[in-house]
């Protein structure tokens, strides 16, 4: 059997949380027997050292980097040339359309994977006025096209659950949590500061700046450490972030790192902080819940459910924030309390059983086309 994962970027090439946990599945598919795996992404590494197959198509040259829809005809051509059993797509966009198009010709499943709220909430417009609104408008039809002409679609949480059934009218095959490897017992948090820590890549929906205003709230205090981490924002929107970054004596900023080094950070930090203005389901909060970095978000929750479990907080203004940095930062063992209790919630329900559940219903999928075709 042969699945095949599409994605803009393998995360070897551009890291991100949908692109991560693509990778994991890719691996979980590529460990069973008689199960072929191809992740099939426009920025891909060179060196084929994973576990399962990497294929690159499309391009990012001239024009064509500013839309994924460019590569309409060389995704479609890569899907012919591998026949595959069933086709996975993760984020909403044109991939996700000729995907879909796809399997309806040749009668394979074409299961979509929602990776945040705006791929399942119908909106036309999240961005402001720009040059490439024309492209994005027609990218953002293609994927809503695509999503109501797949044969399956799985969501992350129950907010997307809802939202699918309210603008497209589909029930969700599966709700499948994110996941990940997860450390055996929470790591010892050590030194007398503490450590607050940001992860994103430095664009505009993650709103770095509002950490460094943060920070800012709290320069008379020396026991309290900023780090952020992130790749640097490469276009004109973000240069002054960067500029900000690099001025802001009370942040200590790493770039761009790996997994493992992030990791490692999330086990010496004592708070993690999400400014983002939306999310799907953060990959960097099961990071944080399973190293005791306790998880303090300006706006983003997960099912609304982070304070009724006890696992973190949603602040809701930048005011609250402050004050909860405030509270957590004297409270030791408040945050102890809160960092064992996520840990336990990591541990049951993002673990890589999640990944496992996933690809189950792949292959059953597949499976199910391949017996009943004539």
């Amino acid at each position: 059997m042969h699945v095949c994962i599409v994605l803009e970027n393998h995360p070897a090439a551009v890291m991100g949380g949908a692109e991560y946990q693509a990778h994991l599945l890719a691996e979980e598919l590529a460990s069973r027997p008689d199960v072929r795996a191809t992740y099939l992404a426009r920025s891909a590494p060179d060196n084929g050292l994973a576990s399962y197959e990497i294929r690159q198509f499309g391009s990012t040259a001239g024009f064509r980097r500013r839309a994924v829809l460019f590569d309409s005809r060389s995704l479609w051509q890569a899907l012919v040339d591998l026949q595959p059993d069933v086709i996975y797509q993760r984020m909403k966009q044109s991939y996700t359309l000729v995907g879909a198009l796809y399997g309806r010709r040749n009668g394979v499943p074409f299961v979509f994977h929602a990776a945040s709220e705006p791929d399942v909430d119908g909106r036309w417009l999240r961005k402001g006025l720009s040059p490439n609104l024309p492209l994005d408008l027609l990218d953002v039809a293609a994927g809503n096209l695509g999503v109501r002409l797949s044969s399956r679609v799985v969501v992350q949480t129950k907010t997307q659950a809802l939202l699918l059934r309210r603008h497209f009218g589909r029930e969700p095959a599966a709700l499948v949590r994110n996941f990940q490897p997860l450390p055996r017992a929470l790591p010892a948090k050590l030194g007398a500061d503490t450590r607050i820590l940001w992860v994103g890549n430095i664009k505009d929906v993650k709103r770095p700046e509002l950490f460094l205003e943060l920070a800012s709230r709290f320069a008379g205090r020396e026991d309290l450490q900023f780090w952020m981490v992130g790749r640097p924002g490469g276009n004109r929107g973000t240069h002054a972030t960067m500029m900000a970054i690099e001025q802001c004596g009370k942040v200590r900023y790493f770039g761009e790192l790996p997994l493992r080094q992030v990791n490692a950070l999330m086990s010496e930090a004592d708070i993690f902080v999400n400014t983002s203005s939306y999310e799907g389901s953060p990959n960097t909060f099961i990071q944080a819940w399973a190293r005791g970095a306790i998880v303090a978000s300006l706006t983003v929750d997960v099912d609304d459910g982070m304070d009724a479990l006890g696992i973190g907080y949603r602040a809701g203004n930048m005011d609250a924030l402050v004050r909860l940095i405030e509270r957590l930062s004297r409270a030791p063992e408040l945050r102890r309390e809160v960092g064992e209790r996520a840990f336990n919630y990591a541990c049951r329900e993002h673990s890589l059983d999640n990944a496992a559940r996933l690809a189950d219903l792949l292959i059953s999928t597949a499976g199910r086309a391949r017996d009943s075709s004539p």
